[in-house]
């Protein structure tokens, strides 16, 4: 039954790398061509029109592409690192589950048709979480599903106050709707920060790690943590103008500063790799909060192919490692895993932006950008010490992991993985190589001219070599066991779990039990239910039109407002 299902995880890998293939040949056409919509009317309502649309153009095919070919990878790469587990074919369900919810995602440009991928992300991710079936598991769970609710509720509002615009479709109003009413454009804004992991909504994402390391690769890489970014992308037409935006690019640089100074501090490896994918979300959120959605798509899939990567890196050096995830028990990595490090030295320097890796082409560009673009001296300082820790963080990953004394056991060997993990992580290289150059002319070109003097255009250069030196000459300090107030701040995340999480949690708990005992069991099920179905099924429709008057309707209608407001008071 293993190698059974084997087989189907590396046929369904090689269908992916595929449709990978297919799809980037048709948005290299789409570059040049209009976008192509296709409709299937469900059913009509009075004037509106429920359907469900898919579209195609470069900026959705070029991302089905890079999710084809990160997940082909993934099922590769889980071909062997899952194939001892009692569930592994639920796990390559779920698997394709999650893939075919983003699918989903990426292709409709209708609110309607994007609520099933976006609610078949929050459910299959919930079950990836809870995959290995413990307590902190569980917990882990709860918390990603709770804060995704959160995003589901405000789609599901900004559907209804889409109504009266007679659909729901973003193409339809590009050509002359203007700008979103604010408080559509602020739930959906809510709704794509609390999926994307930004402040106040970070808690969950380290929290995932309790996800299998496969799972881990393809969630912070191309799939649930972009989709928030991805949504505010495609309806960026609607939010050019609105001053929302300047609060995001505010909740997007603070949100790099926090999960680069948890980075520096966390001694989990899989938490390290989260936390720098928190980092680079942040960055997007940014970009698109100072009016650059291309490069925040460019980032995007740039950032997608070297952040796999390290994560299938991390899941070969932890399955090489008796389970450790501790970079305390690690150490020369070189000698042991000469591949695996040299794959994982290449994505952190991806990661860092060094010239002309992948990640080099979108970060340079963005952060030029903003220092030709003159937001305020808060935002450009903390967008510079964001970068300097992200250089910092990974250069410590690479050093504990790979440079530094062993500290495992004496008899016990480190060797590669077999072939398929290898595979794997090799597939996606030439891309954390080149990926980005090759993004940049197709969706960039040679128009982009930034203007900047000498001394400003290379501080990115010396911010990276300061965040090298700085590393290595405060290595013992921040590798020490003491704790002093701002260590215990950084490392906790500013407190946002504790203040965000659990408080947050446990008061909805408490509202939702007072709701449940004071209007669903009490006034609801008496008066709606009971009273009103009974006269409506056993007098006929006619009758009933004529028994239940307005004024019994107004006095229900009082009765609960009454009852809600006690129920806000408890």
């Amino acid at each position: 039954m293993m190698k059974f299902m084997s087989s189907i995880s590396l046929s369904i890998g090689i269908g992916l790398f595929f449709m990978s293939l297919t799809s980037n040949y048709l948005a290299s056409l789409f570059l040049t061509l209009e976008e192509f919509i296709i409709e299937w009317e469900v059913i009509s309502l009075g004037s509106t029109a429920v359907s469900l649309v898919v579209v195609l153009d470069f900026m959705s095919l070029y991302f089905v592409s890079l999710v084809s070919l990160v997940a082909g990878s993934v099922m590769m790469f889980s071909t062997s690192y899952m194939s001892a587990e009692c569930f592994f074919s639920r796990f390559i369900c779920l698997v394709v589950a999650f893939i075919t919810s983003m699918f989903l995602l990426i292709l409709s440009p209708n609110m309607i048709s994007l609520m099933l991928g976006w609610d078949g992300l929050g459910v299959t991710s919930y079950l990836l979480v809870i995959f290995y079936q413990s307590s902190k598991s569980y917990n882990a769970g709860m918390i990603t599903a709770l804060t995704n609710r959160l995003g589901d509720v405000g789609l599901l509002i900004s559907i209804a106050m889409f109504l009266p615009y007679g659909a729901w479709g973003f193409s339809i109003y590009s050509e002359g709707a203007g700008e979103l009413p604010p408080i559509v454009a602020s739930i959906v804004i809510l709704a794509a920060c609390t999926k994307s992991a930004q402040m106040p909504f970070s808690a969950w994402l380290p929290a995932a790690m309790a996800a299998p390391t496969p799972v881990s690769a393809l969630v912070h890489s191309s799939t649930l943590v972009t989709a928030g970014v991805y949504l505010l992308i495609r309806m960026n037409m609607f939010l050019v103008n609105f001053s929302m935006l300047e609060v995001l690019m505010f909740l997007g640089t603070f949100t790099m500063l926090m999960a680069g100074g948890a980075a520096m501090l966390e001694m989990d490896m899989k938490k390290i790799i989260a936390l720098s994918t928190l980092s680079q979300l942040g960055v997007m959120m940014m970009t698109l909060g100072a009016g650059n959605p291309v490069l925040a798509y460019l980032h995007l899939l740039s950032h997608a192919f070297f952040k796999a990567m390290l994560f299938m890196c991390a899941g070969m050096v932890i399955h090489n490692m008796k389970d450790y995830q501790d970079i305390r028990k690690m150490g020369l990595g070189w000698h042991s895993l000469p591949m695996t490090m040299a794959n994982m030295s290449v994505a952190n320097m991806s990661l860092c932006g060094l010239p002309f890796l992948s990640g080099f082409y979108s970060k340079d560009m963005i952060l030029e950008m903003m220092m030709m673009g003159g937001p305020s001296i808060l935002i450009l300082t903390v967008m510079v010490l964001a970068t300097f820790l992200t250089v910092a963080y990974s250069c410590r990953l690479s050093f504990l992991v790979s440079l530094s004394s062993a500290k495992s056991e004496s008899f016990y060997q480190v060797a590669e993985g077999d072939k398929m993990m290898t595979a794997g992580v090799f597939f996606l290289l030439p891309f954390a190589i080149a990926g980005g150059m090759y993004l940049t002319w197709n969706l960039i070109g040679s128009a982009s001219l930034v203007f900047l003097p000498p001394w400003l255009k290379s501080t990115v250069s010396f911010i990276i070599l300061l965040a090298i030196f700085t590393m290595f000459s405060m290595f013992k300090t921040l590798s020490s066991g003491s704790a002093s107030p701002l260590k215990l701040f950084t490392s906790a995340m500013w407190y946002m779990p504790l203040t965000f999480s659990v408080s947050l949690s446990n008061q909805l708990t408490t509202y939702s039990k007072g709701f449940f005992k004071v209007v669903e069991s009490s006034w609801a099920e008496t008066l709606l239910f009971k009273e009103v179905l009974s006269v409506f099924f056993l007098s006929g429709p006619s009758m009933y039109l004529d028994r239940v008057s307005h004024l019994y309707i107004v006095q229900v209608v009082k009765i609960l407002i009454i009852t809600l407001g006690g129920t806000y008071l408890f």
